[in-house]
């Protein structure tokens, strides 16, 4: 399967928030997510709030003109954050030294999203490697949601599980990758 990937600032990614929302949809609606209707419909507004962080980017995959997926995220600032439910409920359960791993020089992926048709064929796993380059990186996903095997593959490291508003979440960490190759 061939596809194009091209990188873009906050300000592309939210002008391709129409394009990107049935994707949300389609990734996120279905188990093990099994998100509601009003989330789904929030995301153009969490899109913009997420792209609007100091130095946010992403990612998209195209194939003929479709977007196939995306990913985003920015630097994590130097500071553990506690602006929302989220943000509070990894500083309560990060353990000292993953929460260390957790702020900059590190890259936070706040989404990673391919569409279902597409997945398990290397569309996530280039945009995730273009997205972290050779950055430490974290994020984190539903402990059963099918992309656990592509963090795991790409090594990845299953640091902690914590809930928010009773969603089980599972945080990943990656190191910086060796300079010099």
């Amino acid at each position: 399967m061939s596809f194009v990937v091209r990188g873009l600032d906050g300000a592309g990614l939210r002008q391709l928030a129409a394009h990107l929302h049935p994707i949300y949809r389609e990734c996120f609606a279905a188990p093990p997510w099994n998100e509601p209707a009003e989330k789904i419909a929030d995301f153009p507004v969490r899109l913009a709030r997420h792209t609007a962080h100091p130095g946010a980017y992403g990612w998209v995959a195209e194939q003929d003109g479709e977007i196939l997926g995306a990913v985003y995220g920015w630097p994590a600032p130097a500071a553990l954050p506690a602006a929302n439910a989220f943000d509070i409920a990894i500083r309560e359960a990060a353990p000292p030294d993953v929460a260390a791993l957790l702020v900059a020089p590190a890259m936070v992926v706040a989404e990673l999203m391919v569409l279902p048709t597409h997945q398990g064929r290397g569309v996530g796993r280039e945009l995730l490697a273009r997205q972290v380059g050779d950055h430490p990186a974290w994020l984190a996903t539903h402990p059963e949601a099918a992309a656990v095997r592509l963090y795991e593959r790409a090594g990845w490291k299953r640091r902690f599980s914590y809930q928010v508003e009773d969603r089980p979440l599972t945080l990943f960490t990656r190191a910086a990758a060796p300079t010099g190759r």
